[in-house]
């Protein structure tokens, strides 16, 4: 077997191609099911998040494989090859398994040393078991970075420190509006990214905290841990006008608010969206008392909060560096030994 990677990331594009690329959870088995149709891949794993679209594979024949998996993408969302293939990075073989360690890891992210990238390594790799689209190989490069990224995340200072989109979506806020004192703040979405928002609120003495989504007994759920008002859908602009900030993460697939819901309001509203596919229609821009932010007007805050961590990441790239050749020397010399090992971690 190979194991071959196609991606892009936050370096290598901008968030309109993402947004395009992206695969929302809730269609993740559906793209696999296409993918399969593919007879070279033994197996794959797709990781769609807010930064990055990967697709890692396992294949017998790697060359002709890279071009189906482009083909893959390219059907899949209606893109024209050539407009998408200048944002691609392709790996294969040692190259594709130390950037997988590092994506899991959080040195690929970017926030430096995140954790939630983790969880989501994790649940892309359960879609494609239950889809038992995955063979021995695959799982056990997954599971081996994964156990990489635990103790990384254990012994290291890498995570140490505000390093979550919660943590740095309120420090951009309070950069951009100063105190949080009495603001009345509406969030939209209720999944991982809310709960870190709600996290950080949480020290922050706002007035209220309003949860909105459009499945409600989930937003009552999360409210009742922070005693927050929760509010219906249908009832989202009269809470808008209400509102002196509105964060919003959802998972929808279409803008939740567009233009002509936010044109008559007439309070200033400063709106960080931090969903991908976007929550908020660009233009909303163009309205004069709103101010609207997406992830990529997170990077000055994130620099700041990056000093830290520079350091202890260039100790985890070294680390997996030599992780990385001892796991692949296994694989060329023992490889049958190798899918044999039944404890899926890295040997120390």
């Amino acid at each position: 077997m190979n194991f071959l990677l196609v991606g892009t990331n936050h370096k290598y594009s901008p968030l309109e191609l993402r947004e395009m690329l992206s695969f929302p959870q809730k269609r993740v088995k559906e793209a696999l099911n296409f993918l399969k149709e593919y007879e070279d891949l033994e197996g794959a794993v797709i990781l769609s998040t807010c930064n990055r679209v990967e697709i890692y594979v396992s294949t017998r024949s790697p060359n002709q494989t890279e071009s189906q998996i482009i083909d893959f993408i390219s059907r899949y969302h209606e893109i024209d090859k050539a407009r998408l293939t200048p944002y691609l990075y392709i790996y294969k073989e040692k190259e594709a398994i130390r950037h997988l360690f590092a994506v899991a890891s959080g040195l690929d992210s970017q926030i430096l040393g995140e954790t939630q990238i983790l969880g989501q390594v994790k649940f892309f790799l359960e879609e494609s078991c239950s889809l038992d689209f995955v063979d021995e190989f695959l799982i056990k490069i997954f599971s081996s970075a994964i156990s990489f990224a635990k103790e990384i995340h254990k012994k290291t200072k890498l995570s140490a420190g505000k390093i979550s989109v919660g943590s740095v979506a309120i420090d951009f806020i309070k950069e951009k509006f100063g105190s949080l004192d009495q603001r009345n703040i509406l969030i939209i979405g209720v999944g991982k990214v809310t709960e870190l928002v709600l996290k950080y609120l949480k020290k922050e003495k706002t007035n209220v905290i309003f949860i909105s989504n459009r499945t409600y007994a989930k937003a009552k759920e999360l409210a009742g841990q922070i005693g927050a008002e929760v509010v219906r859908f249908d009832n989202l602009k009269y809470y808008l006008c209400k509102s002196d900030i509105v964060i919003s993460a959802t998972s929808s697939p279409h803008f939740i608010l567009k233009k002509d819901l936010l044109k008559d309001i007439n309070n200033k509203l400063l709106i960080v969206d931090l969903a991908l596919p976007r929550d908020v229609e660009p233009s909303v821009k163009e309205l004069k008392n709103i101010s609207l932010y997406s992830l990529e007007d997170l990077d000055g805050v994130i620099k700041k909060n990056l000093e830290n961590r520079l350091k202890e990441a260039e100790k985890v790239k070294k680390i997996i560096d030599i992780e990385v050749e001892k796991l692949w020397s296994r694989m060329q010399n023992y490889r049958g030994e190798f899918l044999r090992d039944p404890e899926g971690s890295l040997k120390k």
